[in-house]
């Protein structure tokens, strides 16, 4: 079963969904959807979950469906333990007991001494989505500055996402974790096994960066990380009893220690993003999970090439108006990639993203050129009414 939010949606879980005939219960009714998807209206959609029951979401706003429908069934229960990043933090306290962590609100935020915070650190919402209102603090001179970027953001996000994909009235301040990191697409079983179903490595440009620009995999990502991801998954599973339950989650490799920083329930990588594994190496996600298989990891790692393959999230800069936005040019814009494998136009009143580009490259500096590179050059902007008045 799926709950499905069609602002964004991938080509491949639709067709997906048809061939596997999964029950659907949508966000909104974009008529370009599908006719040959099994839509549920809400009362049998929800009504036939239970704790055994496979369920998957496209988004994170559908948690605020569960929540309104279904919020005592255990899928819900542990969505909202590990959605929450101050919630999931306590969590791990059996995990890592010296991990500095502390929640508060925007107003206590601003009040907090200075001299009491264990630099650097990072502040963010407890409920947040992509990498909006995240910021890396290095020391205190940087501090009221951070909090005052935080704050813009809040203003700008206010009336765009729901409440329970971002929530800026609780905010997570966490020591910054040192080292690489890796996002993973993964399920727990019906037996509560994990199983691994993509592995990327997050680049940034810079020391401060927290965007989600771009994500990429090779043969060396998968190899270098995944017998630690698989040990982690098994340790996370005596704190929190998970079963049929996919996880999109986060984590820094640091001494040859994992540590997670985020784990976001129910679904995979977001806005289709988790797709390039699809491009990578033939890994359809979606039927592994509703199916129960997994990927033969080294089959995959025999077959793969020595190429690297990304995902580029491009997004309207923060200080923009999506308002004040005329045209995207795609063309332009597809002409700075080498290689494009799939380039999905995206065109949602509640999000920034109007591109997701999948791409395959040969080296890490065509790469970071990617990562450098100014949007504002492919985003035309209406002309303001004292311009045309003159």
């Amino acid at each position: 079963m799926i709950l499905l939010d069609d602002q964004i949606i991938s080509p491949i879980l639709v067709k997906s969904l048809q061939e596997l005939d999964v029950p659907v219960f949508k966000q909104s009714n974009r008529p370009e959807m599908p006719d040959a998807l099994q839509i549920m209206d809400a009362e049998g959609f929800f009504s036939t979950i239970d704790e055994h029951q496979k369920l998957l979401t496209n988004s994170e706003s559908c948690l605020a469906l569960l929540e309104s429908y279904a919020p005592n069934i255990v899928q819900n229960r542990w969505a909202k333990q590990l959605k929450d990043k101050g919630m999931f933090r306590q969590l791990l306290t059996k995990m890592y007991p010296d991990y500095f962590y502390k929640v508060v609100n925007l107003e206590e935020l601003y009040k907090i001494p200075v001299e009491e915070i264990p630099f650097p650190v990072v502040i963010k919402p407890s409920k947040g989505y992509s990498s909006v209102g995240v910021y890396k603090v290095k020391s205190a001179e940087e501090w009221r500055e951070a909090l005052h970027k935080l704050s813009v953001d809040m203003l700008f996000i206010k009336n765009m996402y729901d409440n329970e994909v971002i929530n800026g009235e609780s905010i997570l301040i966490e020591q910054w974790v040192f080292g690489e990191e890796y996002a993973v697409d993964s399920y727990y079983d019906q037996d509560g096994n994990p199983v691994i179903l993509n592995i990327f490595k997050h680049v940034f440009k810079d020391e401060y960066d927290t965007s989600d620009r771009i994500y990429y995999t090779s043969k060396q990502v998968i190899e270098e990380i995944y017998d630690d991801l698989l040990t982690f998954m098994h340790k996370f599973r005596e704190i929190v009893p998970l079963k049929n339950f996919p996880l999109h989650f986060e984590v820094r490799k640091h001494n040859q220690t994992i540590i997670p920083i985020e784990m976001n329930p129910l679904r995979f990588a977001g806005a289709g993003t988790t797709d390039l594994g699809y491009h990578a190496y033939g890994c359809n996600v979606y039927k592994h999970y509703f199916q129960g298989t997994s990927p033969d990891w080294e089959a995959v790692l025999r077959q793969m090439d020595q190429s690297l393959y990304g995902f580029f999230c491009a997004e309207i800069p923060m200080d923009l108006s999506q308002n004040l936005i005329k045209s995207i040019d795609h063309q332009s814009f597809k002409e700075q990639f080498n290689q494009i494998l799939e380039y999905r136009e995206i065109q949602a009143t509640n999000d920034r993203m109007f591109a997701v580009v999948f791409f395959k490259n040969e080296t890490m500096e065509e790469l970071f050129q990617l990562l450098q590179m100014d949007l504002r050059p492919f985003i035309a902007l209406k002309e303001m009414e004292q311009s045309r008045e003159r």
